[in-house]
């Protein structure tokens, strides 16, 4: 089982607000509407749980990941906010399945995304939205194109900013130190 110590909460944590930011901030850059469907949209949200996996592990990243999408709940959007976190959810947890080579593990995570976002859509938008299924079907397509493009804008920039960091500050965040409570001095 992994650990999640202090160093590795706190930039989940971090992390986490950071996604939330790109969440609430509205408009280009970092909300662009998909032009084959202008009902979804790219956004950043995803690329701080991609970083808090690379940097912190799986649980860690489903950490960033509830953070950042509980502010879609809190304004009010339930059925946005399912769709967010299986979206997110899928990408992270397939990224995170295959041990080596950022190639595999890109492929993974954006056909997980994918395919996982496909049953959820033909499923859950009519049963959210009233949408019949032979117009869901229409769009999945789209939605399609969408999800995985949107895997790539949450991965690849990800990669880069892990890679660039350098080995020195990564081993620093990476060590793994038990939690051990400061002792209160009376």
């Amino acid at each position: 089982m992994q650990r999640l110590d202090t160093r590795k909460l706190a930039l989940a944590s971090i992390l986490g607000a950071l996604a939330a930011v790109f969440e609430i901030i509205p408009g280009p850059p970092f909300d662009i509407p998909f032009p084959l469907y202008d009902r979804v949209s790219w956004d950043l949200t995803g690329m701080p749980m991609i970083i808090s996996l690379l940097f912190t592990g799986p649980i860690g990243a489903v950490y960033t990941c509830l953070i950042g999408c509980s502010f879609i709940f809190l304004r009010g959007n339930l059925y946005g906010g399912i769709f967010k976190i299986i979206a997110e959810l899928a990408t992270i947890l397939a990224f995170a399945a295959i041990r080596r080579g950022f190639i595999p593990k890109s492929i993974s995570a954006v056909a997980s995304r994918v395919l996982v976002m496909t049953v959820a859509n033909y499923y859950l938008l009519p049963l959210f939205y009233g949408m019949s299924v032979f117009f869901v079907a229409g769009i999945l397509p789209a939605l399609a194109i969408m999800n995985g493009t949107q895997a790539l804008i949450n991965i690849i920039p990800a990669q880069i900013i892990y890679s660039r960091l350098g080995d020195a500050w990564r081993s620093r965040i990476q060590e793994t130190k038990p939690f051990q409570p400061t002792p209160i001095k009376t």
